[in-house]
């Protein structure tokens, strides 16, 4: 797929077509969607008039527009303009329902694949990635293609083949280093997410002159670390975080804290794998964090999850809009879309899919990129831009990360397709685990 990038200003429009999720799955026990053309509007449907488009096309017209994906709603994020549509889909015609043993044989699979990438790019010098590998290829060398055999010992059951990673993990030094205290919200224990403050979110910018320039969202997962999109990340601009953030910024009140390392996902290698489920990278801050009653890690989801496709649920959107430059630095609003629909890859396919049955005129390209690495919220991008996807576990009142780096086509900016940050959790494990050895070496 061939890309291009442009920018996007920051004062677009936020009134596009409303998606709305049009769309009522039921779940089989065979764990198939059934579409029995059974169908509904949450959200009224408006079409745009010729002045707002106009305003909004910038002098593209609508078939330009389809073509394009959002990152942000800032000046500096880009757009990526798609060349073609692709003739096949990652998720067309694929409904998956694994067993508990092939989720496991999965889990390794990601995990070498992890490994791997991490080594091609940063070479052969890490002796605790090269030790690693070698027990992997332990656990992987019974791999057999096209047989029942997979990775685990005759008579192991899935359940003891996830114990017997972990305590390969664990040996490692992985798997051990977020904290174990995650995802509260002291000043609202027993409703985390519906509070003006919320200890977990950073916003990340830049320093100007003193004035602070924010550019992203972010969540804190450990005292030294911040999880944010790829693009994010990748960024030198960004220099400086804002915790301690309530309503706007700049924030008056905020504890800030200087980047000083940043690492991307391996699998980018360029603008085009800011769209394909791996928008995720992590910046390392200055000095640790003391965590107060503002000031709280999230939590992340465990390696061994499971993220449902066909899962519909709900959850919490956090980002900044109403983004205006002014002498005094940018001026930003904290928006919090709490009860936000959210949907697993292949509804999210589905639902896009025969929303563009029904609006031909208006058909969005998003359903083209997503993958078994992404989840969808629908909700209008323009309203949040640069953002993060929480859920609460109901039995234990946490809040951990879902999502980050969402994207959105330009054309119909609902829904908002996020990367799911369970399949990166084990890359986020390898990460501290080489920044607690590095820093171990400095002390020393």
């Amino acid at each position: 797929m061939m890309i291009m990038s442009t920018s996007v200003g920051p004062h677009r429009s936020c009134r596009s077509l409303l998606l709305g999720l049009v769309v009522l799955v039921q779940l089989s026990a065979t764990h198939r969607i059934m579409m029995n053309q059974r169908t509904q509007s949450h959200r009224r449907i408006t079409m745009q008039t010729p002045a707002i488009i106009r305003e909004t096309q910038k002098h593209q017209d609508v078939a330009s527009k389809k073509m394009q994906v959002m990152l942000g709603m800032c000046q500096e994020d880009r757009e990526i303009e798609l060349k073609n549509i692709p003739k096949t889909f990652p998720l067309a015609n694929t409904i998956p329902n694994p067993t508990p043993e092939e989720i496991a044989e999965n889990t390794i699979t990601d995990m070498v694949d992890v490994m791997t990438k991490v080594k091609e790019k940063e070479g052969n010098r890490d002796p605790v990635m090269n030790n690693l590998m070698e027990k992997m290829k332990e656990m992987t060398a019974t791999m057999e293609v096209n047989t029942g055999i997979g990775t685990h010992r005759p008579g192991e059951t899935a359940q003891d083949f996830e114990e017997r990673i972990k305590e390969l993990l664990s040996i490692s030094g992985i798997e051990a280093l977020l904290p174990l205290d995650c995802g509260r919200n002291p000043r609202s224990p027993m409703d985390p997410l519906d509070a003006e403050l919320l200890p977990w979110v950073a916003a990340l910018g830049s320093s100007e002159d003193g004035r602070f320039h924010y550019r992203c969202t972010g969540a804190l997962i450990t005292n030294q670390h911040i999880l944010t999109d790829a693009d994010c990340a990748a960024s030198a601009n960004i220099n400086i975080v804002q915790l301690n953030v309530t309503k706007a910024l700049p924030e008056p009140f905020a504890v800030e804290n200087y980047v000083v390392g940043r690492r991307i996902h391996p699998s980018i290698r360029g603008p085009t794998d800011f769209l394909n489920g791996s928008n995720i990278g992590l910046l390392e801050l200055a000095m640790p964090v003391f965590f107060n009653d503002y000031i709280q890690p999230i939590c992340l989801p465990g390696v061994f999850d499971t993220p449902d496709p066909l899962a519909l649920g709900e959850g919490t959107i956090v980002g900044f809009n109403s983004i205006i430059d002014t002498p005094q630095g940018r001026l930003a609003s904290l928006n919090i879309l709490r009860n936000s629909r959210v949907l697993g890859s292949s509804i999210c396919f589905t639902a896009i899919r025969l929303v563009n049955e029904r609006f031909p005129d208006q058909e969005s390209t998003l359903y083209t990129l997503l993958t078994e690495d992404h989840i969808c919220a629908d909700r209008i991008f323009e309203s949040v831009g640069k953002s993060i996807l929480l859920q609460e576990d109901s039995t234990t009142n946490r809040v951990k990360l879902v999502g980050v780096g969402g994207i959105a086509n330009a054309l119909r900016s609902n829904p908002i397709a996020y990367t799911l940050v369970q399949k990166h959790r084990f890359w986020v494990e390898l990460v501290l685990k080489k920044f607690m050895d590095n820093t171990s070496e400095r002390r020393t």
